[in-house]
């Protein structure tokens, strides 16, 4: 896809002290990030510390973003949650306001086998109807994407990275 080319710029989400998101504070980031013209915006992913967002400031997070982008950018936003229903749900919150796919980790407290992240990934792509963006983070989510892994996920329909 078009918009995995360039430079991707992964801004840090400013919170209150509430854990709200700071919108006023993003919006200045995101305007920033415009003006460098990078060529997409990965919000919502490790620093922008997506795991201890609520559902509502994941939603206001992009929301202001794809605002402030006034569609001049994509935006890659990260969609991973401990559960797969939440993350089919904060995918389909995620293609509902406009972004250009979803950012998705294998995050779980148990160690995970290959099979359960393939249903994962399989299940928000297929319910959800965002395009999906493997997030192999390993050092934060302790899994590791094998190659055959990787082999598997490329052939269902809507993970496109």
């Amino acid at each position: 896809m078009a918009f995995l080319s360039g430079l991707s710029a992964f801004p840090i989400t400013p919170t209150d002290r509430h854990g709200r998101a700071d919108t006023v504070a993003l919006r200045k980031l995101i305007a920033r990030l415009c003006a460098a013209q990078v060529d997409s915006i990965g919000l919502l992913g490790s620093t922008g510390t997506y795991m201890y967002l609520t559902r509502e400031e994941r939603r206001r997070a992009l929301a202001e973003t794809l605002d402030e982008t006034g569609g001049q950018m994509p935006v890659v936003v990260g969609v991973g949650a401990l559960r797969t229903d939440e993350a089919v749900r904060l995918a389909q919150d995620a293609k509902a306001l406009g972004a250009a796919a979803g950012l998705l980790a294998a995050a779980s407290y148990t160690p995970l086998t290959d099979d359960e992240v393939f249903e994962h990934f399989s299940t928000v792509a297929r319910e959800s109807g965002l395009p999906i963006v493997i997030y192999d983070n390993p050092g934060t989510t302790h899994f590791h994407f094998t190659p055959a892994l990787v082999s598997r996920l490329a052939k269902v329909g809507g993970i496109v990275a």
